[in-house]
């Protein structure tokens, strides 16, 4: 099992101070109708990090790499019947995102049960069946992208050649595979200049429009200074954009809160969204904050047939108000409109990282995935919930 520990979070009831946002449209109150469940993630106390609907499946992640609880399995609900079927057990100890590339669905093994030299990857249906694929060293795989022909992978790996890539003992790396995954080449490595560097990382990855692929490394330089360059992936080139004062936004570490919506990076961040146009005339701003309540934290954001959608509770003071369930949406990434308020969970347990037990805990949507005009919610309780897609303005 793997010890290195994912750096601390700040807690999600930091409030900013944000751009007005739109009036709603409406806010529907609904009880989405529960569809089926994550059995494995439900066994574990686990909720559903991620989802994500293909042929007929609604696709579910879970786990925990800090507590070392895999392996965990892969699994889908069918929209139909509710029927879970389990396609494959991952060694690992977690799931996050899910991405779907050309109707396949796509999940890094964040935190492999291996040697940290040792091949590993991710779990996908993209060959026409489910399997795991080992192909190429790594510590940690946050996240896959796929642009036309080539696959992309992010994360940590053990230096490999330190005359090439200088004396860190790690790296943050990027891979690529232009042959279907069966040889990969390091396309993008950093590393911090000084200090311990065991958790240098990439932690997401975006595939955005015009067959561009961006990653951030959360990196350093010999004075402690966070690193600010996005690096961007086009018709086999490599470019970087500094991302100015604003880059520690793009450091999110699930990378479940990056969604692309056309040439915007869409980037969830406790109570704030944030994006990246790589398309902005000129020199691109760096990171731009979206018109968000800051008085709402989101779980989860998504994007379905050009709108994206987040989900989220609102925050009362210091805390977070469990008695809302908000959902919010655009069509541009900019100008968010709340939608609908789904329904409370019933109240469910979670696991206390303080003292390492099992305690009550409020019922909650932690994911989100909108397909065929109907919305899926995953919970605390690792259920996968259904409602009629909500209006968008």
């Amino acid at each position: 099992m793997r010890r290195i520990a994912k750096p601390a979070l700040a807690t999600l009831a930091a409030a900013l101070l944000l751009p007005l946002f739109a009036a709603p449209a409406f806010a529907a109150t609904s009880t989405p109708a529960r569809l089926g469940v994550n059995s494995s993630a439900a066994a574990k106390a686990q909720p559903l990090t991620d989802l994500a609907v293909s042929a007929g499946q609604v696709y579910s992640s879970y786990g925990d790499f800090d507590r070392n609880i895999g392996p965990v399995d892969l699994s889908s609900v069918d929209v139909s019947t509710g029927a879970e079927t389990k396609h494959l057990t991952v060694e690992g100890e977690e799931l996050k995102a899910l991405r779907v590339f050309d109707r396949a669905v796509y999940t890094a093994d964040i935190d492999p049960r291996t040697a940290w030299t040792a091949n590993t990857g991710f779990a996908s249906n993209g060959s026409g069946s489910w399997a795991y694929n080992a192909v190429t060293p790594f510590i940690h795989v946050f996240d896959v992208a796929k642009s036309g022909g080539e696959l992309f992978l992010a994360g940590s790996v053990v230096n490999p050649d330190k005359k090439k890539y200088g004396p860190a003992p790690y790296l943050a790396a990027v891979k690529k595979s232009s042959d279907g995954g069966r040889t990969w080449t390091i396309e993008r490595a950093r590393a911090s200049a000084s200090g311990s560097n065991d958790a240098d990382r990439y932690y997401w990855l975006a595939a955005a429009s015009s067959g561009r692929v961006a990653a951030i490394a959360e990196v350093r330089d010999a004075k402690g200074a966070p690193n600010r360059i996005l690096d961007v992936y086009s018709a086999g080139r490599w470019s970087s954009i500094d991302l100015g004062s604003s880059a520690g936004y793009a450091m999110v570490h699930d990378p479940a809160d990056v969604e692309v919506l056309g040439s915007r990076i869409l980037i969830a961040r406790y109570n704030s969204l944030v994006y990246i146009d790589l398309d902005a005339k000129g020199k691109t701003g760096g990171v731009k904050f979206a018109r968000w309540p800051g008085d709402v934290g989101i779980a989860d954001i998504t994007v379905s047939n050009g709108i994206a959608y987040a989900v989220g509770k609102r925050m009362a003071g210091t805390g977070i108000d469990h008695g809302t369930n908000l959902v919010y949406a655009s069509r541009d990434g900019v100008t968010w409109s709340q939608v609908a308020a789904p329904a409370v969970l019933p109240p469910t347990t979670y696991w206390d990282h303080g003292d390492g037990t099992m305690i009550p805990g409020y019922g909650a949507y932690t994911s989100i995935a909108v397909a065929g005009g109907r919305m899926y919610l995953g919970g605390t309780d690792a259920g996968v919930y259904e409602a009629a897609a909500p209006l968008v303005p």
